[in-house]
């Protein structure tokens, strides 16, 4: 993960900041409570301590948003694709529960799937109780909105999609 320091970016953004304009319950959930979320969590201060001196101003900010979507969705099984140690244990400590695998799910297991670059091969493994989280999405935009998502957010660094019917289909810009 690599989250631009670059103003420009963020000011272009502005406007997409803290769920605004969004009228979707589901979305507007998400943001406000998990993307924005600025509570202290007790686990921050054990992980952040294991982050090397480099990682911790700019990466610390995405690894704290996975431990809030683990927390928050609560999957039975979070694949991870490539060498990811950091990655692993900041979804292990939002969700103890969940088996980290780098294999897909099953279809009928609720999952997260992080990916740091696009697979094709991924989507045959997308069913109504995925989330996927594509890393650095910004270099990767193309073929993320080509994807079967329902609700997609982009956050300039971090992709993520949902694959529920029951939602309307929609692309959100979160300035994160």
């Amino acid at each position: 993960m690599r989250f631009a320091g670059n103003p420009f970016v963020w000011l272009m953004r502005i406007r997409k900041r803290c769920g605004y304009g969004v009228h979707s319950p589901f979305a507007f959930r998400l943001i406000t409570e998990v993307v924005y979320e600025d509570t202290p969590f007790d686990a921050y201060a054990k992980l952040d301590s294991h982050l090397p001196f480099a990682f911790r101003f700019r990466r610390r900010k995405g690894y704290r948003l996975l431990f809030r979507l683990a927390n928050w969705f609560q999957p039975k099984t979070i694949s991870i694709m490539g060498d990811c140690p950091m990655e692993r244990a900041y979804f292990k400590a939002g969700c103890a529960k969940a088996a980290l695998t780098d294999t897909y799910a099953s279809r009928q297991e609720r999952s997260i799937i992080f990916l740091h670059k696009p697979y094709d091969d991924v989507i045959p493994f997308l069913h109504a109780d995925t989330m996927l989280i594509v890393d650095n999405i910004h270099q990767h935009r193309e073929w993320f909105k080509r994807l079967p998502a329902v609700v997609s957010f982009d956050l300039y660094d971090l992709g993520i999609a949902f694959f529920d019917t029951q939602y309307h289909k929609h692309y959100y810009i979160v300035n994160f």
